[in-house]
């Protein structure tokens, strides 16, 4: 009989996120998992045999109508979990705290979301965390609470970096292996002289006090695009996720160039998986803003300059051991207002290693598929 599988993931069209759900669905072809999604989705049913799209709750406008849809929303998936033989949560930056000062409403978000991940924890037969990393976190209730989960409803708990199994140095089933996309089937084509350029809107929500460094973060973008353009580059720039308004930046950026005489490219990530890939594998230098830009810059092997704007990816890149020379740290200081020709280059690392150790992320589920 064929396993069936409950999956808890982070779905808003932005690639790493759509890339993590596309690897799992190819790893277990003969396995039938049940995905919460909206129409916008429906292309997956069109590559994978083995997915069922389940249709979020209605949206209700008023309190009474969200509260009961919200419920009947929960009973129904509670109902999907306990009749497969396994649920799974696979993302990134799943565990994240907002900061001290959080609102009320932030409040009761984050008890509504404790008593959600205990309550489909307790009702799976067998319960994996995949692909994930721990923090930012700020309180200790916060880490108390994940700690207790951790180590009473999750099976196996696989970080991706040791910065988060350091926090829970005495959980039995939290481990770490590689990111889970750094065993990515990417394509294989020639390369060419092509710098491919993940860019973000740093004015948008989720950068917070970063927003305050969009005008220093554009130029220097633009300086660079001016370097490698002098080296006979043809600069690609790539939105990873419109909904998180990285095609704001974009549009801006691919302006600003053209304005200055600057030949520019422009691609969009809207559900086309493989034509990114495609330019990400052809591409010999990767400037990479988005976290997974710099783990399929890599994969590719291509010359990459992680431009960080979060501490999930100097946590990777510390354990992959890449030279912090090569890196533009956008919490620093250091980087504003800095000569391009003083600008850290891009530089190549093996990550064979890397690739290999990704697939230890489902080690644990291989063996519940397996019946082990």
């Amino acid at each position: 009989m064929m396993k069936t599988i409950v999956v808890d993931c982070y779905l808003s069209h932005n690639l790493g996120d759509d890339l993590f759900l596309m690897t799992m669905l190819a790893r277990y072809p003969h396995v039938r998992f049940t995905v919460t999604a909206d129409d916008s989705y429906g292309y997956l049913k069109k590559i994978f045999s083995n997915v069922e799209l389940v249709s979020p709750p209605a949206r209700y406008s008023n309190p009474i109508g969200r509260i009961v849809g919200h419920l009947t929303e929960e009973r129904r998936r509670i109902r999907f979990i306990r009749s497969a033989d396994a649920m799974v949560t696979i993302g990134g930056s799943l565990y994240m705290e907002a900061d001290r000062s959080k609102s009320l409403k932030t409040k009761i978000n984050e008890r509504r979301r404790f008593a959600r991940d205990w309550i489909q924890a307790r009702a799976a037969k067998h319960y994996c965390v995949i692909g994930a990393n721990f923090g930012p976190w700020h309180t200790d209730s916060y880490w108390n609470f994940y700690r207790d989960f951790f180590a009473n409803k999750c099976e196996d708990v696989c970080f991706r970096d040791t910065y988060s199994v350091g926090l829970f140095p005495d959980i039995p089933g939290v481990r770490q292996a590689p990111d889970v996309l750094f065993g990515a089937m990417l394509p294989q084509v020639p390369k060419r002289r092509q710098a491919f350029f993940s860019v973000v809107d740093l004015g948008a929500d989720k950068f917070g006090a970063l927003n305050a460094k969009v005008e220093a973060y554009d130029h220097m973008i633009i300086g660079l695009i001016r370097r490698y353009i002098a080296r006979g580059y043809e600069p690609v720039l790539c939105s990873f996720s419109q909904p998180e308004g990285d095609e704001v930046g974009l549009e801006r950026l691919a302006q600003s160039a053209r304005s200055q005489g600057l030949k520019v490219r422009t691609l969009r990530y809207r559900d086309n998986m493989d034509e990114v890939l495609h330019e990400i594998s052809a591409s010999e230098v990767m400037v990479g803003t988005r976290f997974h830009a710099v783990i399929l810059g890599l994969s590719a092997g291509a010359a990459v300059l992680p431009v960080v704007y979060s501490a999930k990816t100097t946590h990777v890149l510390e354990d992959i051991g890449f030279d912090k020379d090569h890196v533009i740290d956008l919490k620093n200081c250091g980087w504003e207002g800095m000569p391009i020709e003083a600008m850290p280059e891009a530089a190549y690392l093996d990550v064979s290693r890397q690739q290999a150790g990704a697939v230890a992320q489902f080690a644990v589920l291989d063996r519940l598929v397996k019946g082990e």
